[in-house]
């Protein structure tokens, strides 16, 4: 995956390349196809000269072999100049064709010599004819066939020059406001979205600006209504919570005072309620801190960590009752600035899950410096019932304040223990 992305490229650059790549592949192409045109009009040039001057060789041959002497006609293959004989290995075969050999290095390289022949025939018999163009000589048509290419490969690398800066010139022109967009959209927050999106020079570029900006309000609105909901819901919860928590304590104190036997039935569900209540506060108390604004704000004091872990544990110990549970705690003394009341929240939650999600076997908790680990054996019967209230909804609370907060957090199981670890970072200002 990491290979993938390095070998990705913006689209600035690939639309770039592909314009370059075809407008280089364009200059190459006519380039080639002009050379072609070139080569062929002097090959059509020097070809009607060789028929001008067989024409005139049948007219008046003493004349024209005066005239042109630079187009030997003889009745012999063998009576033509040496280097048209080497030149070619076999005299021409067909009466009337053009033939025409290169004495060129390589396909790129400028031929050193351009060789001619022509067979033609005569009342008297075949005749053959010849022309050669050599480097070293410099005929007039050698010097224009050369100036004419310099001035075509001129031409080419301009045109391929040219476009090189009109696209660069494009893309600039392009890659601006969509480099203006990226940074506009990058920096949107909830102060700026209900500004009006600034002008890309673009309608389509204008438009996605809006419908960005458009969706990002959308999605505002609805975590601010989310965030309203959490608030007045915790709050309208504390005040039945309490009721509850206060009429079982008030029980409590009452079957006390009676000196009656107290029925076993009643005891178990008083307590069931009293548990029910207690985690209905905590979590109510955690959706507090979610949905507060601005946590920077928050008090912080020196918090002795070892002796919070213990109190917490005396505290969620009723959870634990009729059950048999080990509970081991090793601590170590450690002093920290903490805000006080979202700590507690956090670990009373992991310590309470481990206690309420334990039926038999241990629980360990084990603090050490800023670190708590909390671990408890997990029984298969109780692992089919992971996504109820104190491994679902509580634990993801969790996360969500330890991520709020800063903290590291992590929980997973490991074979048959459910192991949670949490770092608290002192409150920076």
């Amino acid at each position: 995956m990491k290979a993938l992305k390095m070998r990705q490229i913006s689209l600035k650059w690939f639309v770039a390349l592909a314009f370059l790549s075809l407008g280089i592949l364009l200059v190459v192409g006519y380039t080639m196809l002009s050379l072609n045109y070139f080569v062929n009009g002097m090959d059509t040039a020097i070809g009607r000269n060789m028929e001008k001057v067989a024409q005139s060789y049948l007219t008046d041959p003493a004349t024209a072999a005066q005239l042109f002497d630079d187009y030997p006609v003889t009745s012999r293959w063998g009576e033509q100049p040496q280097t048209i004989q080497r030149a070619f290995a076999q005299p021409p075969a067909r009466e009337g064709v053009l033939y025409k050999e290169l004495d060129q290095p390589n396909f790129l390289g400028r031929p050193s010599a351009v060789f001619f022949a022509l067979r033609f025939t005569t009342p008297g018999g075949d005749r053959f004819m010849s022309y050669q163009i050599i480097a070293g000589q410099v005929p007039r048509l050698l010097t224009q066939h050369r100036g004419s290419f310099r001035t075509l490969m001129w031409i080419s690398l301009g045109s391929a020059l040219t476009l090189g800066l009109l696209i660069w010139l494009v893309m600039r022109r392009v890659s601006r406001p969509i480099t203006a967009l990226g940074n506009w959209a990058r920096a949107l927050n909830e102060r700026t979205l209900n500004n009006p999106a600034p002008n890309f020079n673009y309608p389509e570029l204008n438009d996605f600006a809006e419908l960005v900006r458009t969706s990002l309000s959308s999605a505002q609105r609805g975590l601010e209504r989310e965030h309203r909901f959490l608030r007045h819901t915790s709050h309208e919860l504390r005040t039945p919570i309490s009721v509850v928590r206060n009429n079982v304590e008030l029980l409590s104190k009452l079957q006390e005072a009676s000196g009656q036997q107290i029925d076993l039935r009643q005891l178990q569900a008083i307590e069931r309620i009293d548990r029910a209540s207690q985690t209905m506060q905590h979590l109510t108390e955690t959706l507090l801190w979610l949905s507060r604004d601005n946590l920077d704000t928050l008090p912080a004091r020196p918090v002795q960590l070892d002796m919070l872990v213990q109190e917490l544990v005396e505290q969620m110990r009723y959870l634990l009752r009729g059950k048999d549970v080990d509970v081991q705690i090793t601590t170590d003394p450690h002093s920290i600035q903490l805000a006080e009341a979202p700590a507690r929240i956090v670990l009373g939650n992991l310590i309470r899950n481990a206690f309420q999600h334990c039926s038999e076997g241990d629980v360990s908790i084990v603090q050490q410096q800023n670190c708590v680990r909390v671990s408890n054996s997990v029984s298969p019967e109780v692992d089919e019932h992971r996504e109820d209230l104190g491994f679902g909804l509580g634990l993801q609370l969790t996360t969500q304040l330890t991520d709020k907060l800063g903290w590291r957090y992590q929980n997973q199981q490991q074979e048959q223990r459910q192991i949670a670890e949490l770092w608290l970072q002192p409150l920076q200002r």
